[in-house]
């Protein structure tokens, strides 16, 4: 039984059973909220705005999604209460979508040991993935997921896999078609990540909402969407605006979802503003926002324990199961053959419902 990712998974849930998480791994797309020119935002203006948005808003969250080279130091000074989930990315991107195959890119220097040495519950990649487009690149992404899953196992750090469907040269991400097949591919995709090995699916809400006959189609794609994978699920912002997301959070949450991961959609308008008093108000107001998303997971989403029953865990765990509990390849036995009572099911917990 993985105790490092059922511990894990338990920390960055609410004591209800849900991942109710603020993403604030943002880089580039931050630095320009910070100034007019985002030339002149130094190292330490980064630092200290994303350790102010963590203070402020951390009454409302059950973890924090945050990345190595200006959001780690939140940890260090206190802003990231000690009852926090923290997840922290491995990969060095952006959202700018650049033409051609995309291929990860890690921030260099920088590895899951490290994450987990760094006090995190779970790690995270931006997965761009286009199964449909070039061969080698598609299997180059899929090797990624499984590679990083295999560590993973060995670290016992939950993976958290975030699949983004991108256009390709050639495609018009305005048309009809390619919107059907954007929302067939984030279904796609998530199927995939979750046959690799993720732990927990941070997925691209798999519709759109202009008009009853596209909400409806969205509603059958969330639901087709938590049929389909063994791992829980939660919703991504994207940027949209606010009211867009908690509409897509109601809908996801009624097909299965287990909660949200959400970014700039939640507080946008507090970096954005640089009058104190505005600011202060804004830190208000994306802490509503959060508690409105809280009690709609809560009354309409499936809560996830990563917990066993006793009696599953005595079976998993008998009198002397540390002895060969993730035992270090040095010691004799490589990764592939190091004993895993209960399997990866068992890290997995259960979706209630």
């Amino acid at each position: 039984m993985d105790l490092g990712k059922i511990r894990g998974l338990q920390r960055m849930t609410s004591p209800a059973g849900f991942f109710e998480i603020c993403a604030l791994d943002h880089q580039s797309d931050f630095t320009g909220l910070l100034a007019a020119d985002p030339a002149t935002v130094t190292y330490a203006d980064v630092v200290a705005a994303k350790d102010e948005l963590v203070r402020a808003l951390s009454p409302s969250v059950s973890g924090w999604l945050l990345d190595a080279r200006y959001g780690l130091q939140a940890v260090a000074t206190g802003a990231l209460p000690g009852a926090s989930g923290l997840i922290c990315a491995i990969e060095d991107e952006d959202y700018a979508i650049p033409e051609g195959p995309r291929r990860t890119r890690y921030r260099d220097g920088w590895s899951l040991r490290q994450i987990k040495l760094a006090g995190a519950d779970a790690a995270k990649l931006l997965w761009f993935y286009r199964p449909d487009g070039d061969a080698a690149t598609a299997a180059h992404q899929r090797g990624v997921v499984r590679g990083l899953a295999t560590e993973c196992e060995v670290l016992g750090l939950p993976l958290i896999v975030e699949p983004i469907w991108y256009p390709l040269p050639g495609e018009d991400p305005t048309a009809p078609q390619w919107k059907v097949a954007r929302a067939d591919g984030i279904l796609a995709s998530a199927f995939e990540a979750d046959a690799l090995g993720a732990d927990l699916l941070k997925v691209e809400f798999p519709g759109y909402l202009g008009d009853k006959h596209e909400r409806a189609v969205a509603v059958i794609a969330c639901r087709e969407l938590d049929a389909g994978v063994k791992a829980p699920w939660v919703i991504l912002s994207a940027g949209v605006g606010y009211a867009t997301f908690k509409a897509q959070v109601q809908i996801a949450s009624m097909a299965g979802a287990s909660g949200y991961i959400a970014g700039r959609s939640i507080w946008h308008d507090v970096i954005s503003i640089h009058d104190p008093a505005r600011r202060a108000a804004a830190k208000v107001k994306a802490c509503s926002r959060l508690d409105e998303l809280n009690a709609i997971v809560r009354v309409s989403g499936r809560p996830y324990t990563a917990a066993q029953s006793l009696l599953d865990v005595i079976e998993a765990m008998p009198d002397g199961w540390y002895r060969t509990f993730q035992v270090p390849a040095g010691d004799g036995a490589p990764p592939s053959d190091r004993p895993q009572p209960g399997g990866r099911a068992a890290a997995h917990g259960a979706r209630a419902g």
